[in-house]
């Protein structure tokens, strides 16, 4: 339809129809885009909102930005969540509030030391090469000095420069791609977790949960990953239900069992999946309350518990039970050997104790327990002083700390490999295996950067004391906090009540360091605000690499410690990355410092306004965030959140519902959808088309992007790009709008519809409900004005009178419409809706240089009239039988192709509500309608063409005896050739 609005007209009276004229393009001009239209949204905007004064708190939005990682080119996951941010942000600015967005980035971490590492080994590998060739025809002591140095040890600032450049490098390369999103923000002043003042301010942060007495040092079993030879936090595990691991059940032979057990000898029983743990088993765990009983298999004589008898029969069919029941109590105290220690220096007589994580759902009841491998097995012994063992190294392989006997033939071996598989074969030489299962499958925690299975392993680590403040943490949450979608609040608490410690230390050289030094001869740590202060301030001044290089120690041990510095060595354990942004809200603290709006925001309870991740991160940045905010909170202070809302969205899928992977080749990148891809059939959609999939997709779960899907998205955007051509080409020469009393029925449904629609949008946008904006705004542009308004108002619009009363009326609706459309999409699309601005007559811009500075356009609630739209509804349904009625005539004859060609009887009963509706609006149905006539309750002619009853309804479809006006173009006069009486009385004026 709106197509043909832009053909000249080929008739003799062109000239004298006014049709649309107007500068806006009919498709996009990407020069103008990047010269004119994004700087105008993005930096011009921001730095006008930046100039901004505000004197309250209610008059500042604040989204704080979760860091994506500085390692790699975006991916359609970055655009999603920096265009629901970018929304968010735009409509509170258009809202009215001033808006504080600092891009930041997570500069730190593994993903990036592993590519500096594999740089310089790929430099180094090809060095060596190019030495040893030289080499070979002759000596060289300069380039043997080289090699030397080569196959040297890495230094740890080669790794920190080299990934220092990495991460500057990436994070400018991410900034240019938002920014050519038409992301709005603070660009030019981002947070970088590797600034040294970021580091000083999460040192201090450290500081503050020391002083709170959340800080540790333990040895005890954390999560260890063996590809990169790190701690792990719960957060950076994935677990993958289909690994397979070698179960087996296991007999040790109990020492001086109780008489009641008779004279034969007796076994404890237990199950396991980590076979190699054996080696540094110290107990078995019972639970007290449980009941055992003794069971006969192949001459040995078994402790089980009594419910698990019927499962074991499942391995074991000839298992016969015995009478003999034993309370879990007297099991205690009982001790039994273990024979894979026999011949070597350790005890082999172990106890047997209570765990309150044994239970009688699975295995015997009986759980082997190593301290050094286990959360339930460390806190068991601790209670009775036994200490955890773990003769397993960084890299996942035994270590010569295994018992002095046969076990030494497994030093070196992977624990997860074949470490387990001679493990196994100690057993059955030994004769303790009573069953294996080499392909037990079940869910394991891999880690998730080197998509790797993990082992539980005991190290000295830091750690924060999670249990002291998660019941405050999660009381707030619940209580203070917003979440949306409302499942997030479960979610995030599950994961806290669920945490008890925070190993917060890493292996690593990349990072911001744990501010501790050691006593080179007992190891002991010396950490106190004395010199974690110091070392905050060295770094703040120097920057982290000052305390990775060499330096004098008298440099970070302050006097007042009293102790010699050349006694201390700087430890090399840096900081988990989550503790890095999980502590960037010092970032928005510092800001409303500045601003002098801190104390109102410590009044409300909360920093920012909007934390806004993917759903993964209830187990990393916001929970990080929290813990370390109410970690760091001095008793007597308020507890402050450092957010008030969160908001989650899911992940992209390709079309098919699968993820996203290079392997699988269904991969689209943010510049597939801005500039088209050919290859992968993605039409080029434009910053605009980029953002309305984001908006049109329900981000509350996973989404899907493909071809199907964006040509779609393309359909809007072209509709929209026309809608407003059309609009803005109707109002050229409009100078005064209409007062609503002396509009029309249509002219103020169509009012009230656009007041519907923008009260509907402005609520949605409250709720982050997006894609309900778009389907509205899909139903106003393509049924209420194309379908409906458009079409009647054509007519008046071409071929009235410039000043016509019907004219003006409808230039009228169109500037509102203009209003709404440019003040809705600007959040959304926001370069297009610039577009329509800049080219939109001053009744619309009132001279103002965007949307955002007018602000959110409030329809005038007079617009608004439920009654009317009620009764247009009933007409509407109505005309849509009448034209249905006229379609199926216009397809059964040739001698008729248009609407206009056909004469409309309808007979209601006068009496009826609908009878009473059409006899008011009689006088404007030919023009709803637009046929040549519309007749009421009339006698019919004889050459009724099609005829039709429905309920109270009949309608007659007959051909028009009149002609057709050359110059209108609707069949209104007597005779061919001639104009009707408006057309000429327009052309006589002209």
């Amino acid at each position: 339809m709106l197509q043909r609005v832009f053909v000249r007209h080929k008739s003799s009276f062109s000239a004298t129809v006014r049709l649309p004229q107007t500068k806006f393009p009919g498709r996009t001009d990407q020069h103008a885009v990047q010269t004119q239209l994004l700087p105008q949204v993005t930096t011009e905007l921001y730095d006008w909102n930046n100039r901004r004064e505000v004197k309250s708190i209610q008059e500042l939005f604040i989204l704080h930005d979760g860091p994506p990682y500085a390692n790699g080119d975006l991916h359609i996951g970055h655009a999603l969540n920096k265009i629901l941010k970018d929304i968010i942000v735009r409509f509170e600015l258009l809202s009215g509030k001033k808006v504080h967005y600092r891009p930041g980035w997570d500069c730190h971490g593994l993903p990036i030391e592993l590519k500096a590492l594999e740089q310089i080994a790929q430099h180094k590998k090809t060095r060596k090469k190019e030495i040893k060739r030289k080499l070979k025809t002759s000596p060289n002591p300069e380039l043997e000095a080289e090699l030397a140095a080569l196959e040297a040890r890495l230094k740890p600032l080669e790794i920190i420069e080299l990934c220092k450049q990495h991460a500057l490098s990436t994070q400018q390369s991410q900034s240019a791609q938002f920014q050519r999103m038409g992301i709005m923000g603070d660009f030019a002043n981002p947070y970088r977790t590797l600034d040294k003042n970021f580091v000083a301010r999460q040192l201090r942060v450290f500081k503050r949960l020391f002083d709170n007495n959340l800080i540790k040092r333990q040895e005890k079993p954390v999560y260890w990953g063996c590809e990169n030879a790190t701690a792990l936090a719960e957060g950076e595990l994935e677990y993958n239900p289909e690994h397979r691991s070698t179960a087996v059940y296991v007999k040790f032979p109990l020492e001086h069992p109780p008489e009641a057990f008779g004279p034969q000898p007796v076994y404890a029983l237990i199950w396991t999946s980590t076979p190699w743990t054996l080696a540094a088993n110290r107990a078995i765990s019972v639970n007290e309350n449980m009941a055992y009983t003794i069971v006969e298999s192949k001459g040995d004589r078994l402790i089980v518990a009594q419910k698990l008898v019927n499962s074991l029969r499942t391995i074991d069919p000839e298992l016969r039970e015995t009478d003999i029941q034993i309370p879990g109590s007297e099991l205690l105290g009982c001790r039994y050997r273990n024979l894979l220690l026999v011949g070597g220096s350790q005890d082999t007589s172990l106890p047997i104790l209570h765990g309150d994580h044994v239970t009688d759902s699975a295995g015997t009841g009986l759980v082997h327990t190593a301290p050094g491998h286990g959360q339930d097995d460390y806190f068991v012994c601790l209670k009775h002083s036994i200490q955890p063992y773990s003769p397993v190294n960084e890299h996942g392989k035994y270590t010569d700390e295994l018992p002095d006997n046969d076990l030494q033939e497994l030093v070196g071996l992977r624990v997860l490999g074949e470490g387990t598989q001679k493990m196994v074969a100690k057993l059955e030489k030994l004769r303790l295996c009573y069953h294996l299962d080499p392909n037990y499958t079940h869910s394991y925690p891999y880690d998730w950067r080197s998509k790797k299975p993990i082992i539980i392993r005991s190290t000295p680590q830091w750690f924060i004391d999670v249990g002291k403040i998660k019941a405050v943490t999660t009381e707030l949450l619940q209580k203070n906090v917003q979440f949306f979608p409302p499942r997030g609040s479960n979610r995030l608490v599950s994961f806290i009540n669920l945490r008890n410690e925070w190993c917060i230390s890493r292996q690593r050289s990349w990072g911001v360091p744990i501010p501790v030094v050691y006593h080179k001869q007992t190891g002991e740590p010396l950490i106190n605000d004395l010199v974690i202060e110091r070392i905050s301030q060295v770094i703040a001044a120097e920057d982290v690499e000052s305390w990775f290089g060499e330096s004098p120690m008298e440099k970070w041990i302050p006097s007042e410690c009293n102790v010699n510095p050349d006694d201390y060595v700087r430890g090399t354990d840096t900081m988990d990355v989550w503790f890095d942004s999980g502590s960037s809200w010092t970032l928005v603290e510092q800001f409303l410092e500045s601003t002098g709006l801190l104390p109102q925001a410590v009044a409300r309870g909360y920093l920012a306004d909007v934390y806004l991740e993917g759903s993964d991160q209830h187990r990393g940045w916001f929970q990080s965030s929290v813990l370390t905010k109410i970690g760091a909170t001095a008793p007597g202070e308020p507890a402050v959140l450092p957010y008030g809302k969160i908001i989650t969205h899911g992940f992209t899928l390709d079309e098919k519902g699968d993820k996203m992977s290079k392997s699988l080749g269904n991969t689209i990148v943010p510049v597939d959808i801005v500039e088209g891809n050919k290859a992968k059939k993605v039409p080029g959609l434009g910053i605009d088309g980029l953002r309305l999939w984001v908006a049109q997709a329900d981000y509350t779960s996973d989404m899907a992007v493909g071809p199907v899907i964006l040509n779609r998205v393309a359909d809007v955007v072209k509709k929209l790009r026309f809608t407003f051509r059309f609009l803005l080409g109707n109002i050229g020469d409009m100078e005064q709008t209409v007062d609503y009393a002396q509009l029309d029925a249509m002219d103020r449904y169509i009012l009230s519809r656009l007041a519907s629609f923008e009260k509907k949008a402005r609520q949605c946008y409250e709720a982050h409900n997006y894609s309900k904006i778009i389907k509205d705004m899909n139903q106003l542009v393509n049924v209420d004005l194309s379908s409906l308004y458009f079409d009647i108002r054509k007519d008046p619009l071409y071929t009235d009178f410039a000043d016509s009363l019907k004219r003006r009326s409808t230039q009228t609706v169109f500037v509102e419409v203009l209003k709404v459309l440019t003040s809705v999409l600007a959040p959304i699309m926001p370069i297009m809706a610039q577009e329509a601005w800049n080219h939109s007559p001053e009744l619309v811009t009132d001279g103002l240089r965007s949307s955002f500075m007018r602000g959110w356009y409030e329809v005038p609630q007079q617009y608004l009239n439920p009654e009317l739209e009620a009764e247009m509804e009933q007409l509407l349904k109505l005309s849509h039988q009448i034209k249905t009625a006229i379609d199926k005539t216009l397809r059964s004859t040739e001698t008729m192709k248009m609407a206009s060609e056909t004469e409309i009887y309808v007979d209601v009963a006068p009496e009826t509500a609908l009878g009473a509706l059409v006899s008011k609006y009689e006088a404007q149905m030919t023009e709803y309608l637009m046929v040549s006539k519309f007749h009421l309750n009339t006698e019919r002619p004889k050459d009724v063409l099609l005829e039709t009853t429905d309920g109270d309804i009949s309608i007659a479809v007959t051909r028009t005896d009149l002609d057709k006006c050359p110059r209108c173009w609707r069949y209104a006069v007597e005779g061919p050739a001639e104009l009707c009486k408006r057309c000429t009385e327009v052309v006589a004026c002209t």
